[in-house]
């Protein structure tokens, strides 16, 4: 039998710390080779959310996962939305936020090449179902997901981390969930779930926002943006502007950041040279170089 590859673990943690190690205790098991575990949570001013990230580092020292002996990275992630830290999903603003955070760290994760294990346990109810509909869209058939059965009996012994490692009699155990991978049959509904609310428009508004845009940029970034929509590779504005691909650089981020506040995204949002195409492209023909020359 070939050696399982390399993987990760996701998970959303609130008040129970041991449903992180129960979950990662029952995937080595199995014979994954976990070599990180991504925590998501809210912020800790919550004393529970505190006590459980707390517990939860004990069993992680140094990257060293004690219990099993081996090393595994514990990335613990804090949810955010423009406000700062999120203490809860109150509305549909943090509800927003919280997908497309969820997204992006799976967009990540797997450009790591890495397998990703979900498991559906710990924090908010709302928080397991947002990662299993970002699950459906951004994991393909190398992933699982997963459900944490815990009896009722040794979840009240456990509970708030008393007991972080379950024994074999303890009745602990995952279950797989089976779930469609739409976004791996259908990439065009990947693109189009990596929207924001409020992002899917029309293309009057598409070039209305692009004008905002362009009306804000300087002479320079203008002339960028332009190269952008004409050629296919950052190398290629470079040479056509004769710009060191570290200014070129420089410039789109300044583009992004101003893209980010007319779209209405958060401004840790990704956007990458090919959504710039892809917006502007449109404009192109409105573009006006007149005041750059």
């Amino acid at each position: 039998m070939e050696p399982r590859p390399a993987s990760t673990m996701i998970a959303t943690l609130g008040g129970q710390p041991q449903v992180i190690t129960f979950a990662l205790d029952a995937l080595l098991g199995r014979g994954e080779q976990i070599v990180e575990v991504v925590v998501l949570h809210l912020a800790p001013q919550d004393p529970r959310t505190r006590h459980a990230l707390e517990r939860l580092d004990r069993e992680f020292p140094n990257d060293f996962y004690a219990h099993a002996h081996r090393l595994i990275r514990l990335r613990r992630v804090m949810l955010k939305d423009l406000r700062g830290p999120m203490l809860d999903i109150t509305d549909e603003r943090a509800a927003e936020a919280v997908r497309m955070q969820m997204m992006e760290i799976l967009q990540a994760e797997k450009a790591q090449g890495r397998p990703l294990h979900v498991v559906l346990a710990g924090g908010r109810r709302l928080l397991a179902l947002m990662l299993f509909l970002t699950a459906v869209v951004h994991l393909d058939y190398a992933d699982r997901v997963w459900h944490l059965y815990t009896p009722r009996a040794f979840l009240e012994v456990a509970r708030d981390g008393r007991r972080m490692h379950a024994r074999p009699e303890d009745g602990v155990r995952l279950i797989e969930v089976p779930f469609p991978r739409w976004g791996a049959d259908f990439p065009a509904f990947r693109h189009l779930t990596s929207l924001q609310l409020g992002q899917i428009e029309s293309p009057a508004d598409r070039i209305g926002r692009c004008r905002q845009v362009w009306e804000r940029l300087t002479p320079a970034q203008r002339r960028v943006l332009a190269e952008v929509v004409r050629c296919e590779r950052l190398a290629q504005v470079a040479e056509a502007l004769g710009l060191s691909p570290k200014t070129v650089d420089s410039h789109l981020e300044a583009i992004k950041a101003l893209c980010r506040e007319t779209w209405g995204l958060s401004p840790d949002h990704r956007l990458s040279y090919r959504d710039l195409r892809e917006w502007f492209r449109p404009f192109a023909p409105l573009m006006d170089l007149s005041t750059t020359r």
